[in-house]
């Protein structure tokens, strides 16, 4: 279920340069100026393709992961005695519940092993039927096994678009432009991430004024007087 609901996301997000032709998908950056159009057609046309696939792909995902219910079978290879005394012969069809009700009655899940063994039981796997949810009676047209191979198929296309995308792209890409473009956000990545004016503080210098004469009263008297020169040694 999660991965159709995956898959109707990207339907919801292709469906926006489909429908409108604009967009970050449609963007044409890098791109040789000349192949502007020719681009764009293109990859609307590509986005399309790809938007009707992954549509395809959600239903035949729904229909073979939600819409049909598995039930697995098993059948005993001899003749196998319960702890209910009840004896279960050999080629007896039994569902995966009932398998488990018959070798571990007195558990709801577990490995069917033989009791406080590693042993294996006499039983094997005999197939896998899928029926179809009311809720989903819809899509009784398509069987299973249908939806489970169109399912693969659908994604395989995808896969497909998305590789003739990139060489698209890839064809009507400026590679100077883009290695200019590219080197231009290296410089800009290298600058100082600080603003410009951010150790300007011009805008404070009316505020603070500092003058001699404001610190005059903290400071001691200096005398006027001229001290002695020092007799210099001989």
């Amino acid at each position: 279920m999660f991965f159709c609901m995956l898959l109707l996301v990207i339907a919801v997000v292709l469906a926006i340069p489909v429908f409108t032709g604009k967009g970050r998908l449609m963007s044409t950056e890098n791109i040789k100026k000349d192949k502007v159009k020719t681009y764009q057609k293109g990859l609307r046309i590509l986005y399309a393709i790809m938007f009707v696939v992954v549509l395809i792909s959600a239903f035949f995902n729904l229909a073979e992961k939600v819409a049909y219910t598995p039930t697995h079978y098993y059948e005993f290879t001899e003749d196998y005695q319960g702890a209910d005394g009840l004896v279960h012969s050999a080629g007896e069809s039994h569902t995966a519940d009932e398998m488990r009700q018959i070798l571990l009655p007195t558990e709801t899940s577990g490995s069917m092993c033989a009791p406080a063994s590693t042993d294996p039981l006499p039983y094997k796997y005999t197939g896998t039927t899928y029926t179809l949810s009311e809720k989903y009676s819809f899509m009784g047209f398509i069987s299973y096994q249908t939806a489970h191979v169109l399912n693969f198929i659908s994604l395989g296309i995808s896969m497909a678009v998305i590789f003739i995308l990139f060489i698209f792209i890839n064809r009507m890409t400026d590679k100077n432009a883009q290695k200019k473009n590219s080197q231009a956000k290296k410089k800009n990545n290298l600058r100082p991430s600080m603003p410009k004016g951010a150790f300007d503080f011009s805008e404070y210098k009316d505020e603070v004024e500092v003058t001699p004469d404001r610190f005059s009263e903290d400071l001691p008297e200096q005398s006027n007087e001229e001290k002695p020169a020092k007799k210099k040694k001989r």
